[in-house]
């Protein structure tokens, strides 16, 4: 009655909201889905969704089942960890998710150093935005990720790696004028000067732009938005190209040679953001992620 068959239709019903829409996503009918259900009520001897309404919902007796068999599953997960453990201590594999410019700019340097004392386990790398990280790592899909704060405490815990600074990227043909301040790593320029420069933003659905968002509202500023892309990398092709300028984390550096953009700090505030490793609250590690967090660890910053 609790395997993973059961689990996975139960909780995919049960998000879904309608018999029509899980079947689709499971990739089975709608008629074996609902005598699947109905065959395990039985088994059970109770209710697990109410029908009623045209909307599928989960019953009392739904919600038990499914957190139960959340937790069962969690604890085969953390036994078949330990049975590898100890079989293959220095062997096997490690699903890390990070943004595609931190997998550019920190992960070589990671897997390099990790790999000369794991040589044996194979690091699988994928990418995403913060909001892909976060989902992904909340189902299972990763065993770590690095990425930035802050997150659901409720869901994940997190040990923090480095603080890094936002700074403003301009074409190096449109200089503004600066400041050099001891507290600030580049020339420091006000944040008025966003309102009078192009600007090339990240949907509104990216933590980097709800950030710049927060930004202006905080100072009353209106950027004149002259693209919108969907990655830092693409931001910054376009500010090197003389588009407009753009908030980006000071670690994009390293994807050019510097050539055709310009850094500066903020006068008036330093925005920064931490970047952590981070994995999903109550699960237990692998020793292999334990290893590689600490590898991360001893990165120079």
């Amino acid at each position: 009655m609790l395997n993973s068959k059961a689990y996975q239709y139960i909780r995919i019903l049960a998000q879904e909201g309608s018999f029509s829409r899980a079947a689709e996503s499971l990739g089975i009918t709608q008629p074996s889905l609902s005598q699947y259900v109905i065959k395990l009520e039985k088994q059970l001897g109770a209710s697990l969704f109410d029908r009623g309404g045209g909307e599928v919902k989960l019953t009392e007796a739904g919600r038990l089942y499914l957190d139960t068999a959340a937790q069962i599953e969690e604890l085969e997960r953390g036994l078949m960890i330990q049975l590898e453990d100890l079989a293959e201590d220095r062997k096997g594999s490690l699903t890390v998710g990070t943004a595609p410019f931190r997998c550019a700019v920190m992960m070589p340097q990671i897997v390099k150093r990790f790999h000369r004392k794991y040589p044996g386990i194979s690091v699988i790398i994928r990418e995403g935005t913060t909001r892909e990280l976060m989902e992904g790592l909340e189902q299972g899909v990763y065993d770590l990720c690095l990425s930035v704060l802050p997150v659901d405490e409720n869901l994940f815990s997190w040990e923090k790696v480095m603080e890094e600074e936002i700074v403003l990227a301009v074409p190096a043909d449109q200089p503004l004028p600066a400041v050099f301040r001891s507290d600030r790593a580049y020339p420091a320029v006000s944040v008025r000067v966003l309102n009078d420069l192009p600007f090339v933003s990240l949907t509104k659905q990216q933590v980097m732009q709800q950030l710049t968002d927060r930004l202006c509202a905080e100072y009353g500023l209106t950027l004149r938005t002259a693209a919108t892309v969907k990655s830092l990398e693409a931001q910054l092709a376009m500010v090197q190209a003389g588009v407009g300028a753009a908030l980006l984390p000071e670690g994009v550096q390293a994807l050019n040679n510097k050539d055709g953009v310009r850094y500066y700090s903020l006068a008036e505030k330093k925005l920064t953001r931490d970047v952590a490793v981070i994995w999903r609250k109550n699960r237990q590690l692998s020793r292999r992620a334990q290893a590689f967090m600490q590898v991360i660890a001893e990165q120079e910053p």
